[in-house]
């Protein structure tokens, strides 16, 4: 008697130990987090452990040492209350570790347990007492009501299939060991009065419920600390690895692969969002005919990850997501599932899926932590090998415009060269090195071939884009500089103009020839026109008149033809004498010369220029040609009662004169030709005005001559004004040069 009076003691000694120890450790989870749903099932079952171990503590001892039965009851009241919660804290708390059965049926599981708690605990307080018996050995006897053994052992049961069942999900072995063994425990309780009697069920329980308490703890703090470094160095290899590719295919795979890896888990999916969209770019161990299916932002888990670009887990992906699938016949094979938003200087690339199988383990918050630690690395390393990928397209690009213009280039007969800011050679295609006697012009000067004089007056006009004229050898070349700009140098271009230059002087000279020749036949027909007019006039009629009138015209305009032919031809070979000239009597003659023209077509003429216009230095007989021309087609294009004004102003340059008309404008096509030779614009409403062509021509050839400038701006019906700059100070010689530029 008295040997199992001691076991009992002890086994109640080893209970109490172990409920301890069980409680310390649940504190200890506790304390990481409080929030786990499997922590609260587990808190609740320990205590309810506790309550139960607690209760058969007090109702042995007073059983024992002989005390009051109420006291006695009050025990055995306290122990059905703990074994009733015991049970179902066992089958809460492995409903919550294994992932449950939803939130709905969690919520009416966690119900129905606080409802029979709350019956057990009121029935404390009723005047019913508890089935029990002290034997006179001071061993307590104590039954359960057939209702209540089922349903303990229907809670024990289910408790142990639900974690049987689904042991892949449950993290440690010891975890499995622990669920058993209470069941066992719970078993022996429910079956065998005499080992109810001897404590032995409840001491299985109190250890196994240490074994729990010590697998929660090893998974959720022990495992996670020492693993921490070697997660690190795993995320760190996994780095390495990824950021070690290049090329966008490879690397997402590379992320796929090792973030499976690292978690352990069945199949990974990477979403690239581009274009306002997600589309699935590349999964492991999935079926590749997903690859492709796209989804909008918000929708699926990706597309929520992405808009809130906060990770997200999911227990069970069949039952708890209700949204739009992520792929075709994830509601079927989905299991547990993290997603983490893959982000690179705030901006979204896409969303990294880890997944498991319906039958696969669940996911903690240690994982999505360590998702989170992938997922930068893994947008960093997406980022840059888009950034490789463009280079790539870039180079290729490059390269193949490169073999482009060198096939141009190397094809092209007209010398093309690149110059650096010393106007040094660094390119020149075959054309340009047969500039050259030894027939290689990289690294020699370009005036080695450009003996032209002055050089750097001439390069300073070519750096402004004028084309110049370049005399190699006995060929003529038009060259045409560009800018480099981050090379700090030029382009020429050449085009060989030796068989048009001698077109132009062949058409000279014949133009000369054939003016001079017509100069005198015509001059003699004029004078016998004249003869024949003052012979005749007393016989001739009205119509006779008229007709020679005609005549006379046609003879007068091809005169001032030849003229101007002559007088441009004059000007430019740059056979004119210079003088000092008074440029407001010039174009105060020039206006008086018009004036009774312009007032018979109702044409006022308006004159503005400052007393003190300084002397310009020209030829003062081209000088008066080049207003007369100008308020002559001035007067010609302005309607009746249009204006004309002429105006003048000093700048510090020289002379600015302008020639300003109300007249019928200049189609902006034809601006830019205006100053060509025979050249005539088609103006509405000048159909009927005669011209030669060569006005403007002359203008523009006495202007360069004088080294002016001249241009003009128009409208059409509104009127056109021309721009006349001189210089106050000019030598000589500089028209020669000038109207051949």
């Amino acid at each position: 008697m008295e040997s199992v009076n001691l076991a009992n003691t002890a086994f109640l000694l080893i209970n109490s130990l172990s409920i301890v120890l069980a409680l310390v450790m649940l504190l200890q989870l506790l304390w990481q987090d409080s929030r786990s749903p499997a922590n609260l099932a587990f808190a609740f079952f320990s205590v309810m452990s506790m309550a139960w171990s607690g209760g058969a503590m007090i109702s042995r001892s007073l059983a024992f040492v002989g005390g009051p039965e109420s006291l006695t009851a009050l025990g055995i009241r306290v122990l059905e209350i703990g074994f009733t919660g015991a049970c179902s804290g066992l089958y809460l708390f492995t409903l919550a570790l294994t992932g449950g059965q939803g939130r709905r049926f969690d919520r009416v599981a966690t119900i129905s347990v606080a409802a029979l708690i709350l019956y057990q605990v009121l029935l404390s307080f009723s005047n019913s007492t508890p089935g029990f018996t002290v034997r006179p050995d001071g061993m307590l006897l104590y039954t359960f009501s057939t209702p209540a053994t089922v349903l303990y052992f229907s809670f024990g049961a289910a408790a142990a299939l639900l974690a049987w069942g689904r042991r892949h999900k449950i993290r440690g072995g010891w975890l499995l060991i622990g669920i058993l063994g209470y069941m066992m425990g719970i078993s022996l309780e429910l079956i065998s009065p005499e080992l109810r009697t001897r404590a032995l069920s409840i001491n299985i329980c109190a250890f196994s419920l240490l074994v729990i308490s010590y697998a929660q703890l090893r998974a959720q703090i022990i495992e996670p600390l020492s693993g921490r470094a070697a997660q690190l160095q795993a995320v760190r290899d996994v780095g390495l690895a990824i950021t070690s590719r290049l090329r966008l295919g490879e690397v997402l795979s590379a992320v796929a692969g090792q973030a499976a890896g690292i978690l352990g888990v069945s199949g990974a999916a990477i979403f690239l969002y581009q274009n306002e969209v997600l589309e699935l770019a590349v999964v492991h161990n999935m079926p590749d005919k997903f690859l492709g299916h796209r989804l909008n932002l918000g929708e699926g888990l990706a597309g929520q990850v992405a808009q809130t670009r906060q990770s997200a887990r999911i227990e069970d992906y069949h039952r708890d997501w209700t949204g739009t699938p992520d792929m075709p016949y994830a509601q079927e094979s989905f299991g547990a599932v993290i997603a983490a938003p893959l982000i690179f200087a705030d901006e979204v690339m896409g969303v990294l899926m880890v997944i498991e199988g319906v039958s696969g383990r669940r996911f903690d918050k240690d994982d999505v932590r360590l998702l989170d630690l992938l997922s930068p690395q893994a947008a960093v390393a997406i980022t840059n090998s888009r950034l490789f990928e463009r280079q790539r397209a870039l180079t290729e690009e490059l390269e193949t415009a490169k073999n482009q213009l060198e096939a141009v280039l190397t094809s092209t007969e007209n010398p093309v060269m690149a110059l650096d800011h010393t106007m040094r050679i660094i390119f020149a295609n075959p054309a340009a090195d047969a500039l050259f006697e030894d027939g290689r012009a990289s690294g020699k000067m370009f005036r080695d071939i450009a003996p032209f004089d002055p050089l750097m007056q001439v390069l300073q006009d070519a750096r402004i884009g004028a084309p110049f004229e370049l005399v190699i050898d006995t060929k003529t070349y038009l060259c045409h500089l560009g800018g480099l700009r981050r090379l700090m140098g030029f382009v020429a271009v050449l085009n060989d103009i030796t068989h048009l230059k001698e077109i132009d002087r062949q058409k000279t000279q014949m133009i000369q020839l054939t003016s001079h020749n017509l100069k005198n036949p015509l001059f003699a027909a004029m004078s016998s026109f004249e003869l024949i007019q003052e012979d005749g006039e007393a016989i001739f009629t009205e119509q006779m008149r008229r007709d020679m009138s005609h005549l006379w015209m046609a003879l007068q305009r091809m005169e001032r033809i030849i003229h101007n032919i002559l007088n441009l031809e004059r000007v430019q070979t740059g056979s004119l004498d210079y003088e000092e000239c008074a440029l407001d009597q010039i174009i105060v003659e020039s206006l008086h010369d018009f004036r009774a023209q312009a007032e018979r077509e109702g044409i006022s003429l308006h004159l503005e220029m400052p007393e003190d216009m300084p002397l310009v230095h020209g030829n003062r007989h081209y000088l008066n040609q080049v207003f007369a021309n100008l308020i002559e087609n001035a007067v010609k294009f302005t309607p009746r009662g249009g204006q004309i004004t002429v105006s003048a102003s000093h700048v510090p340059e020289g002379v600015v004169i302008k020639v300003q008309d109300t007249g019928v404008g200049i189609p902006p096509n034809a601006l830019s030709r205006v100053f060509e030779r025979f050249f005539r614009a088609r103006q509405p409403g000048a159909e009927n005005i005669s011209g030669s062509g060569l006005g403007l021509s002359l203008v523009k050839a006495v202007i360069d001559a004088h080294a002016g400038r001249i241009w003009v701006e128009s409208e059409s019906g509104v009127g056109t004004t021309f721009f006349i700059a001189l210089p106050v100070q000019q030598s000589v010689g500089r028209g020669a040069g000038s109207a051949t530029s």
